[in-house]
């Protein structure tokens, strides 16, 4: 990447909601799941179609000519619109803080000092055992204590995330600047503005108390695009969000002074093999042990056809891979993942450590 970030700010005016991929009925529960990078992505390019004067019909494919097809793309290319996230920021009294998914190889246990015991995060050590991970022969990510705190924390700040890249003590922490809602909805007939009969149902949305999301690029063209419009409609209600380009000063896409290095992603990745690539490779770099959650869905809603977008079962952000070097290329890892042109695949490194088995039992680090 570049030496020079940005981040896009988007500021909601009200709750915002971005719908599960799923068919309810009626009396549902629906909830509002993270966002994926594609609700960013169309709401920025239908912003700038109507800034280009392009004339937009639901249902309908946009019209547009050679020079702006190429300049803000399609379904299945962005053009020259290139973001990363979207992440949360907050913002109190002038005082602006970025959050990112928590690696998913940290966790937390209480640690005794002379004065009082405190809570402390540590990362799970490479165990270099040999078991079966999607067919591919792997180590594991190894938790030494034998008390672990359910602390809840899974999001890592800017300041802390460059923390643990040096290999400095760091703190997760949760983001407390939206609340959950619960709103009534009642499904139309078509396009009527009439209720279909015994259709209520509810939905769970987000409202920030301050902040919102942010997405981060190294584009200048990115940027001088976004900077043409003043906010997008935004997620399932399609709710105004306010827009601004800023210089971001953190750069965490930067390779680390560390030769045991793994891949921390901070977006979603939709690999060919599940949750390990097919090979267990990133370019030249082989796969030594995972650290994963659960798959999350990622599809969304065409609106040019009226129905739903393809699903697909991506791996989390937070998920850890554990390298044996580094890859030749950062590409190798990013462009692995389905729709990396959207941002899918996008990841930071991080150190681990790693212990060997010894005839005593477990060893210190090798």
């Amino acid at each position: 990447m570049n030496e020079r970030l940005y981040a896009v700010y988007f500021e909601p005016e009200d709750w915002l909601a971005f719908r599960e991929s799923r068919r309810f009925n009626p009396g549902d529960t629906v909830r509002s799941v993270f966002p994926s990078p594609f609700p960013f992505y169309g709401a920025i390019r239908t912003a700038l179609m109507k800034k280009y004067g392009v004339k937009l019909q639901y249902h309908e494919k946009p019209s547009l000519s050679p020079e702006l097809l190429e300049k803000l793309g399609d379904e299945e290319h962005p053009g020259v619109i290139k973001l990363i996230g979207p992440f949360i920021f907050s913002e109190v009294k002038g005082e602006r803080k970025h959050y990112f998914p928590a690696p998913k190889n940290v966790y937390a246990c209480k640690e005794k000092t002379d004065c009082a015991e405190k809570i402390v995060y540590k990362k799970m050590r490479l165990f270099d055992a040999k078991i079966l991970v999607e067919s591919c022969q792997m180590g594991l990510a190894w938790i030494e204590e034998e008390e672990v705190i359910e602390t809840g924390d899974s999001y890592i700040e800017l300041e802390e995330l460059v923390k643990l890249r040096l290999g400095q003590s760091f703190t997760l922490c949760k983001v407390e600047n939206f609340e959950e809602e619960i709103k009534l909805g009642i499904a139309l007939e078509g396009f009527e503005k009439k209720a279909k009969e015994r259709m209520l149902y509810t939905m769970r949305v987000y409202r920030f108390k301050n902040g919102g999301f942010f997405m981060l690029t190294d584009d200048e063209r990115t940027v001088e695009e976004i900077s043409k419009i003043d906010g997008v409609f935004l997620g399932a209600k399609q709710k105004w969000c306010r827009v601004r380009v800023e210089p971001f000063n953190g750069d965490i896409f930067k390779r680390i002074p560390s030769e045991k290095v793994a891949v921390s992603l901070v977006t979603p990745a939709i690999y060919d093999g599940g949750i390990i690539p097919k090979g267990g490779t990133f370019g030249d770099a082989k796969i030594k042990a995972i650290a994963a959650g659960k798959k999350i869905v990622v599809s969304g809603w065409n609106y040019t056809s009226g129905k739903p977008k393809p699903i697909y079962h991506a791996v989390s952000p937070g998920t850890v891979y554990y390298l044996d070097k580094f890859p030749e290329r950062d590409e190798d890892i990013i462009e692995r993942s389905l729709f990396s042109k959207f941002g899918f695949g996008y990841f930071v490194y991080i150190p681990y450590e790693s212990i060997e088995l010894t005839q005593g039992g477990i060893g210190d680090e090798a």
